[in-house]
């Protein structure tokens, strides 16, 4: 599993990276909430080095998702 990926989610959904699957989703994931979702965003733009498009940050809903954005597909 791509390591990033799941310290990025750990980290923003505030839960033990080894509960984080590639099942993590926004639907499948209660700690998975609005808040949450802007850490993500935070974490990813730093990650990145540059500022999420909207396209981007309403499209991250799953690890997927996430791991696509960080080039770990």
């Amino acid at each position: 599993m791509q390591a990033d990926t799941v310290t990025v989610i750990a980290a923003a959904l505030a839960i033990a990276p080894e509960a984080v699957t590639p099942a993590t989703s926004l639907v499948t994931t209660t700690e998975w909430d609005s808040l949450a979702h802007f850490r993500l965003v935070l974490a990813i733009e730093e990650q990145l080095g540059r500022q999420l498009d909207s396209l981007e940050i309403a499209t991250l809903l799953d690890f997927a998702a996430v791991a696509a954005l960080l080039g770990q597909s």
